[in-house]
């Protein structure tokens, strides 16, 4: 549904009369979908990075600005990768959902433990006060 909204928006920029606007879309898969086995999402995760290693190559992003589904982890660890080894491509920016009051979700906490983000955003003061690296920017919607 989301790529379909997003086409729809864009059409109706262009029929508007915008100049200079134009998206190019392209699928990303996910790591895990919502209730698959941690042992079944090994492999789902290793086609993802690889899918996202091409990706990366392909477009060579300034910014990685991802939310937290399941496919954001496999951008961020190969813009990550390309950091260490001094390909600097992208920055990272993480932005945790509003739905998380209480804690993070699977994608926020390893991208925070494992400190890959290079700003991670939370729109939680209490989540701020639990993960201090964290940055409270209130609510984005």
């Amino acid at each position: 549904m989301s790529l379909q909204k997003a086409r729809v928006f864009e059409n109706s920029l262009v029929d508007s009369g915008a100049k200079g606007i134009s998206a190019e879309f392209m699928q990303i898969y996910r790591s895990r979908e919502v209730g698959q086995s941690y042992v079944t999402s090994v492999w789902t995760t290793l086609v993802a990075t690889a899918h996202a290693l091409w990706l990366m190559i392909k477009i060579r992003p300034q910014v990685v600005l991802c939310n937290g589904p399941g496919t954001c982890i496999p951008l961020c660890v190969i813009a990550f990768i390309f950091k260490v080894v001094g390909i600097r491509w992208s920055s990272i920016f993480y932005v945790e959902s509003i739905a998380r009051v209480k804690r993070l979700s699977l994608s926020g906490l390893l991208l925070y433990k494992l400190q890959i983000a290079d700003q991670f955003f939370v729109q939680w003061p209490q989540l701020q006060r639990k993960y201090p690296r964290a940055r409270y920017v209130g609510c984005l919607m």
